[in-house]
């Protein structure tokens, strides 16, 4: 099943043109909701920024300048290891993307992953930009129909989901990571992806679609609904899913850019001299993640304030040293360091990105 074109949508390969319309879009409502929308939404990401300034103090204060004050010290390799891991990240999501939508509509894995760029460093804004940008850049310049978008990021917030859930539950069960820890995070992601691939079978293509016209117990208006171009490129999403191999290798993406993001605080600590184990990595890199992608009002400050809370909450390197022996968890400098490094990143991937969707035009539809 190949969705190439959606009759409502407007060609337009300029990928600047599309991100200039991004704001519009996101605050398309009615016009009774349009103003609560545009209030909910600046006032959440004041909250955020007003968070950003309470980890920033927290950084700055007496117990952090010792670790501060050996960034001075921080070597070039070092420092473009800390650049590169971010990097990583975005190449990534854009690959768990590409991997997702790849049985439904062909879009060359360079583009995807140039728009994903984009979208990352949107997510630290308001209005939900980034899930924006990509149903504008996806629709207008590949011709995925916007039904069809709709199901793709859905699907993938699903497998991450089938990540993070056993990980969460297996970290929460062992506390440590032991033996079992590794072979039941190996073992259970691979299973409920597999499990959850061949569900997907069953409500897949034709077939899939008699079975949920079944369930209407032959009402008129839900066989229509069912049989509605709309309905057909939602379902895309299920097939999608049903691709076993696809979903595999969504899930070994993922779990690639969870140690992506364990590795830099692991690594930023160590740049600060704050010892932390791989452990206490694991969980700031999923709170850093998880925390930013379901924020509601851009990622900036919330995610920053929620890691620093939970390291407190639950000891994260209470065992380093400090200069007043007090105690505390000296993490604030170190989730600073990881924002600053990969805000960078971020910043020069989004250019990048943008220069490469300008110059390459979307694969011609009659070559899919």
């Amino acid at each position: 099943m190949n969705e190439r074109s959606d009759p409502n949508s407007k060609s337009n390969s300029d990928p600047s043109s599309a991100i200039e319309s991004i704001a519009d879009q996101a605050t398309r409502s009615s016009p009774n909701k349009k103003r609560w929308l545009l209030l909910v939404q600046i006032l959440g990401f004041a909250i955020g920024i007003a968070l950003l300034g309470w980890a920033v103090r927290e950084a700055m204060n007496e117990q952090n300048q010792q670790q501060l004050a050996r960034l001075k010290d921080a070597t070039p390799i070092e420092l473009l290891t800390l650049m590169a891991l971010p990097t990583i990240s975005v190449g990534l999501n854009g690959l768990i993307f590409w991997i997702m939508l790849n049985p439904i509509h062909k879009i060359r894995a360079t583009d995807v992953i140039a728009t994903n760029a984009i979208a990352t460093f949107l997510a630290y804004l308001p209005f939900k930009l980034s899930v924006v940008s990509r149903f504008v850049i996806h629709n207008r310049r590949d011709k995925v129909p916007i039904f069809t978008i709709g199901a793709w990021i859905i699907c993938e917030a699903i497998l991450m989901l089938a990540v993070f859930v056993p990980l969460t539950l297996i970290s929460l069960w062992q506390q440590q990571l032991n033996a079992i820890w590794w072979i039941s995070v190996l073992v259970s992601i691979p299973v409920l992806t597999i499990v959850g691939s061949k569900l997907s079978m069953l409500l897949s293509g034709e077939s899939g679609r008699s079975r949920i016209a079944r369930a209407g117990m032959g009402s008129a208006s839900w066989s229509k609904l069912i049989n509605s171009t709309a309905f057909i490129r939602v379902q895309s999403g299920i097939e999608m899913l049903a691709n076993t191999r696809g979903a595999l290798g969504v899930v070994s993406m993922r779990i690639l850019d969870v140690a992506a993001f364990a590795i830099r605080f692991y690594f930023a600590a160590l740049v600060l001299d704050l010892p932390i184990s791989i452990q206490d990595s694991i969980l700031l890199g999923a709170t850093y993640f998880m925390v930013g992608a379901a924020s509601p009002f851009g990622m900036l400050g919330t995610r920053e304030a929620a890691t620093i809370a939970m390291a407190s909450m639950v000891g994260i390197s209470s065992a380093a040293i400090t200069q007043d022996h007090s105690g505390q968890v000296p993490i604030a400098a170190t989730v600073l360091f990881v924002t600053a490094a990969e805000a960078l990143v971020n910043l020069a991937c989004a250019g990048f990105g943008i220069a490469w969707l300008r110059a390459r035009p979307g694969l011609p539809i009659e070559t899919v």
